[in-house]
C-alpha cells in the first residue's frame, strides 16, 4: 500500500540515461541528471529544458516531500544502487540539484567538482571497472565542419509587429550605427544600446528584434559576452511573444574570419566566437524567432554594404550560422572524416596533465592513455586525496552491505543521522574510487600523481603544476575535461548559473595553458560538446564556453606548429552500462551514445599528429531530442477526456486514512477504480477483466483546496480475444500546467476467463506469525482505520507471506458520491495485499517497502466475496534493495478471484521512519 501509490514510476517520454552505482563518479551525475530531470518533467508536465537544478522543487514545481517519495523512488527503479535517502532527508533536498548531490556525494553547486566532470552532455552509467581490460574499442563516427555555400534568399523580409523595437547593441566601430540606419531606411524603429544598459535602465520598450554586434578589439571582451547574456535573457519573453503576434529575429555577430575560425585563418580575440553558441541556443528553445549566427570578415570594408547584407539575413529564415565576406555567403556543414593518420606524439614518462582526470570517463581515458604509452599522468580534481579505507570496509563491495556495517561500527554507540551517515558513506566511497583510479593507473604501468584542486584556481593550478614539474620534469601533455552544468532555459538562467558554467570551462582552460607556462606540449585535448556545435535547450553559457574553447584551440594550433591541439565536442558517452531500453530511447530522441571504450581509443587516435588535422572535431553521436511539449503533445492526442472529480478528504473520508507527511494522499487502488470506469464508460455491456502496466507518475496529494483529476481514454482495440483500453489520469482542465498522474491500460471482456487453478506452496502452509494485526497497524504499518484491512497473517518465510484480508465497504462508506453503487475491483483487498509487501520487506529485511511496478492484473469475476479474501504472497526475488513476487487472491474454497504478477517494491532501511516516526532500521 500506500506511500507506495507514488512509486510506481516508468522511464519517462523525455531522454533518460544510464544507471549510476552508488556515489558515482562526478562525470556519471550527467546521466543522473539526465534521468532525474525527464522524471520530474513527467510529474510536473513541464518540458525537462526548463528545469533548472536551482530551483525551489516545493515553491516553483509543487513537489511536497511525498513527492520526493516519488521521484526517489522512480529514480531506484529506474537506476538500481543509488543510495537510500531517509524520510529526515527528504525535507532538506529544496532543488534537483540538493537531490543529485546526496545521491552521488557532490558538493553543492556553488562549490561542485568542476575538476572531476565530463561534458555535461556526457551521459555515464555506473563507476566503470577501471582495472579491468577495457573492451575492444573501435573508432567512433568522426566529423569535421567544412564551410559550404548557403541557400540563396528567396522569401521576402518579415513584417514586424507594430509599436515594438529593434535593439542594436554598439561595437563602436560604425557597423551598429550603418545597421540602424539602414533599419531606418526600411521604416523599421531600431534604437542603439550598449550590452550593458541594463546596469543603467531595468525596464525596456517591447523588443521584436535584438542584434549584438560584437567588436573584435574589445578589451573586456567576456564582460561583453556575459551582459550579451543578460540582454538576451531580458528581452526573451518579448521576442517569443513577438513571434507569436507575428514575427521577431535575434542575431549575433562576430568577426573570426567569415567562416567562424573554419578557414584557419588568424582570429583577433577568438573568444567572441562564444557568440555563436548562444544564437544557436536561441534557436533550439524559441523555434518561432528567427535566430542567425553571422561571422563577419574582419577585412570587409564598407559599414553600408555589410549592413545591408546583415539585414537581409537577420529578416530570413535560413541557416542558423552564416559566415559572410565580400565575395561568399557560406554556412557550417558536419561531414565525416577519417582520423588523423600518423603517430602520438608522446613518450613514455611524459607529464601529462588532466583536469577532471580522478573520477568518470576522463579517468577512463587516462587509464587507456596509461596502458598505450605510460606517461606520467598529472591528475587534477575537487575531491580529497584518498585516504586508507578502515578495516571493516575492507573486502565490501555492495554500498548497502557498506552502509549497514557502518551504522554497526562507527554510528553503533550514537544516535545516527542519516545525513551524517550519508556523508560518511559518500567521503569512504569517493576515495574508494579515486584510489582505485590511481592503482589501475600505476597497475598499467604508469606514474602518477593526484592533487586536490580548483581548476579555476589559478594559483591552486600553478602550485600542482609546479610541484608535479619538480617530480616528473616538463609538461608534456594537457587533456582539459572539466566542467559543470546548470541547465536552465536563456529566459530563466541566473547570472550566477551562466558564470559558475562558463567561467568554469573557459577560466579552467586558461589557469591550465598558464600553469603549462614556456613548457613545449607536444599535445592539447579540449573536451568540448556537440552542444557547442548544434545548441541544446537550456544551455546557452555550456555552448557559449565550449564555442569559446573550439575558437582558441585554432589559435593555440596556429600558435603551436609542433603541438597537436584539438577541441573535441563529443557526443554523449554510454560509459558501458546503457540498458536496450534506454538505448532504444535515445535514438528515438535522435541520441546516439559513445561507448567508454571507444571514446577512449577515438582520443589517443585523434591526439595523433597530423599536419592537416582540424583543431576542431566531433565525435561521437548527435543531440537533436525530440521537444518534451511535442512528446507529451503526441500522447494527449490519441485520448479523449471521459469525466472530472473533484477530490478532497470531506467527499473521499476514506483518505484520511491515507495521511503522509500531514497530507492525505490517493491510493493507487483508488485510481485503478477510476481508470475501471472510465474503461467501461465508452464501452458499455463489457467486462473489467483486468488492468496492465499500472504506474503512478504523479501521486495525487490534498491541500486545502480540492484537487480536481481527469480520466482520459484511447479507442478500444482488439488483442487475444480482449479488448484494450489505454488510459491516463491528469490534473483538472485549466489548473495551470498540465500534470499526468497515472497511465495503465484496462483489459476488457464479455465473458470472464475460467480461472487457473492454484495450490498453496509448501512453503508457505505454515501458522506461526506471532503479530496480531493490531499491532502490526501499531508499530508497522500507518493506515488508518478505513484501510486496515488486515486480519490475521498466518504466515511469513522468506518465500512470502498468507494472510486473511476483509473487503471494502459499500462505496457510499468510503466517498460521498461515488461513480459506481459497487466496486469493479475491492480497492481495500488489493492496498491490503500492498500491505503485505511492505510486512514481508519488514520481517525478511528489517526495512518497509515501496511498490515500484505491477506489470498485470486479473480479475475472474464480478465481485470479491463479502465474507474477505486469503491473499498469497509469492516472493520470486529479494536484494538487499529490492523485492519481486505476485500475489493470489483466494475465496474459502480456494478458487481463484484474481492475480497480480510483476509485483516489484524497493526498500530501504531508513523508509521506517516515514511509515512511523520512531521505527528504527
Amino acid at each position: 500500500g500506500s506511500p507506495s501509490v507514488a512509486a510506481f514510476a516508468s522511464l519517462p517520454s523525455a531522454v533518460a540515461s544510464a544507471a549510476p552505482a552508488p556515489n558515482p563518479p562526478a562525470s556519471c551525475r550527467a546521466g543522473l541528471k539526465t534521468v532525474l530531470l525527464a522524471v520530474v518533467s513527467e510529474l510536473t508536465g513541464y518540458p525537462a529544458g526548463m528545469l533548472g537544478l536551482d530551483m525551489d522543487i516545493e515553491a516553483d514545481l509543487g513537489i511536497d516531500s511525498i513527492k520526493r517519495v516519488e521521484i526517489l523512488s522512480a529514480l531506484e527503479e529506474k537506476m538500481p544502487g543509488l543510495p537510500a535517502v531517509a524520510p529526515e532527508d527528504m525535507g532538506r533536498l529544496k532543488t534537483l540539484g540538493r537531490i543529485i548531490e546526496h545521491l552521488t556525494g557532490a558538493p553543492r553547486a556553488a562549490d561542485a567538482d568542476q575538476t572531476a566532470q565530463l561534458p555535461p552532455d556526457a551521459v555515464a552509467a555506473p563507476a566503470c571497472a577501471l582495472a579491468a581490460e577495457l573492451p575492444a574499442a573501435r573508432l567512433a563516427v568522426r566529423r569535421v565542419v567544412t564551410m559550404q555555400p548557403a541557400r540563396a534568399i528567396e522569401a521576402e523580409p518579415v513584417s514586424l509587429p507594430k509599436g515594438r523595437k529593434v535593439f542594436v547593441t554598439d561595437d563602436r566601430t560604425g557597423l551598429s550605427q550603418a545597421v540602424l540606419a539602414e533599419f531606418g531606411n526600411l521604416g523599421i524603429n531600431a534604437v542603439l544600446v550598449s550590452t550593458d544598459i541594463l546596469k543603467f535602465k531595468k525596464d525596456l520598450p517591447p523588443a521584436a528584434g535584438l542584434i549584438i554586434i560584437q567588436n573584435p578589439a574589445s578589451q573586456t571582451m567576456e564582460a561583453d559576452l556575459k551582459n550579451a547574456f543578460e540582454l538576451t535573457r531580458a528581452v526573451a519573453a518579448d521576442l517569443q511573444e513577438s513571434a507569436k503576434q507575428q514575427a521577431a529575429f535575434f542575431t549575433t555577430v562576430t568577426r573570426l574570419d567569415g567562416a567562424f575560425g573554419f578557414d584557419a585563418q588568424p582570429v583577433a580575440n577568438p573568444v567572441q566566437g562564444a557568440l555563436a553558441g548562444l544564437a544557436k541556443t536561441a534557436a533550439t528553445e524559441w523555434p518561432g524567432v528567427i535566430c542567425h549566427a553571422v561571422d563577419l570578415s574582419p577585412t570587409w570594408r564598407g559599414p553600408r554594404e555589410i549592413a545591408r547584407e546583415l539585414i537581409r539575413e537577420v529578416m530570413n529564415r535560413g541557416p542558423i550560422e552564416i559566415g559572410l565576406t565580400e565575395t561568399s555567403r557560406r554556412t557550417p556543414v558536419l561531414v565525416p572524416q577519417d582520423y588523423p593518420d600518423g603517430d602520438l606524439n608522446l613518450q613514455p614518462g611524459d607529464a601529462v596533465v588532466i583536469s577532471g582526470g580522478a573520477r568518470g570517463i576522463t579517468a577512463v581515458c587516462a587509464l587507456e592513455l596509461a596502458r598505450r604509452v605510460r606517461p606520467a599522468l598529472i591528475l587534477l580534481g575537487r575531491s580529497p586525496e584518498p585516504i586508507p579505507e578502515p578495516e571493516w570496509m575492507r573486502g565490501m563491495e555492495s554500498d548497502a552491505d557498506i552502509k549497514k556495517t557502518l551504522l554497526q561500527t562507527e554510528f553503533a554507540a550514537a544516535s545516527a543521522k542519516p545525513a551524517e551517515v550519508e556523508r560518511r558513506l559518500k567521503q569512504l566511497l569517493a576515495s574508494r574510487e579515486v584510489a582505485r583510479t590511481l592503482d589501475a593507473i600505476r597497475l598499467a604501468g604508469a606514474p602518477v600523481a593526484y592533487y586536490a584542486v580548483d581548476v579555476r584556481d589559478a594559483g591552486q593550478v600553478r602550485s600542482a603544476l609546479e610541484q608535479a614539474r619538480s617530480q616528473f620534469g616538463p609538461i608534456r601533455g594537457l587533456i582539459h575535461g572539466a566542467g559543470v552544468i546548470e541547465d536552465r532555459l536563456i529566459a530563466d538562467k541566473s547570472m550566477e548559473q551562466f558564470e559558475r558554467v562558463f567561467d568554469t570551462k573557459l577560466n579552467g582552460f586558461r589557469a591550465l595553458m598558464d600553469a603549462a607556462g614556456a613548457d613545449e606540449l607536444k599535445a592539447i585535448a579540449i573536451f568540448s560538446s556537440v552542444t557547442a556545435r548544434i545548441g541544446n535547450r537550456g544551455q546557452a553559457d555550456y555552448a557559449m564556453a565550449n564555442e569559446a574553447l573550439n575558437k582558441l584551440a585554432w589559435a593555440e594550433s596556429q600558435r603551436r606548429p609542433d603541438c597537436r591541439v584539438v577541441s573535441i565536442n563529443w557526443g554523449p558517452w554510454e560509459c558501458g552500462m546503457v540498458t536496450p531500453s534506454i538505448k532504444r530511447e535515445f535514438e528515438r530522441q535522435g541520441v546516439t551514445l559513445l561507448p567508454a571504450s571507444d571514446g577512449a581509443h577515438s582520443l589517443l587516435r585523434e591526439l595523433s599528429r597530423a599536419s592537416d588535422a582540424p583543431a576542431e572535431v566531433v565525435i561521437g553521436g548527435t543531440l537533436n531530442p525530440v521537444p518534451a511539449e511535442a512528446v507529451m503533445q503526441k500522447s494527449r492526442s490519441e485520448l479523449t477526456p471521459l469525466f472530472e472529480r473533484a477530490i478532497d478528504v470531506e467527499n473521499h473520508p476514506v483518505l484520511r486514512s491515507h495521511v503522509i507527511d500531514g497530507k492525505a494522499v490517493v491510493p493507487m487502488a483508488l485510481m485503478a477504480e477510476w481508470f475501471g470506469h472510465g474503461a467501461l464508460h465508452e464501452n458499455p455491456g463489457m467486462l473489467l477483466h483486468g488492468i496492465e502496466d499500472l504506474r503512478i507518475l504523479n501521486g495525487i496529494r490534498l491541500g486545502a483546496e480540492p484537487k480536481l483529476i481527469r480520466v482520459l481514454a484511447g479507442k478500444a482495440r482488439r488483442k487475444n480475444g480482449f479488448s484494450e483500453v489505454d488510459l491516463e489520469l491528469r490534473n483538472g482542465a485549466g489548473q495551470g500546467k498540465d500534470i499526468l498522474h497515472s497511465r495503465a491500460r484496462a483489459i476488457l471482456t464479455e465473458d470472464y476467463s475460467r480461472p487457473p487453478s492454484y495450490r498453496l506452496p509448501a512453503a508457505l502452509s505454515c501458522n506461526h506469525y506471532p503479530r496480531s494485526a493490531s499491532e502490526i497497524y501499531e508499530k508497522i504499518l500507518f493506515h488508518g482505520s478505513h484501510l486496515q484491512g488486515l486480519r490475521w497473517v498466518q504466515c511469513c518465510t522468506a518465500d512470502g507471506m498468507v494472510a486473511d484480508v476483509t473487503g471494502a465497504p459499500a462505496p457510499m462508506q468510503w466517498i460521498v458520491a461515488p461513480l459506481r453503487n459497487s466496486w469493479l475491483c475491492d480497492p481495500l483487498v488489493l492496498d491490503s495485499a500492498f500491505q503485505m509487501a511492505s510486512l514481508w520487506c519488514y520481517e525478511q529485511h528489517g526495512c518497509v517497502s515501496l511498490p515500484s511496478h505491477a506489470a498485470s492484473y486479473r480479475q475472474f469475476r464480478t465481485a470479491f466475496p463479502a465474507e474477505g479474501v486469503k491473499v498469497v504472497l509469492e516472493v520470486h526475488e529479494a536484494t538487499s534493495k529490492k523485492m519481486r513476487g505476485d500475489f493470489t487472491f483466494l475465496d474459502a474454497e480456494s478458487q481463484v478471484i484474481a492475480r497480480l504478477v510483476g509485483y516489484e517494491a524497493v526498500m530501504d532501511p531508513l523508509l521506517n521512519r516515514a511509515f512511523k516516526p520512531d521505527m528504527k532500521p
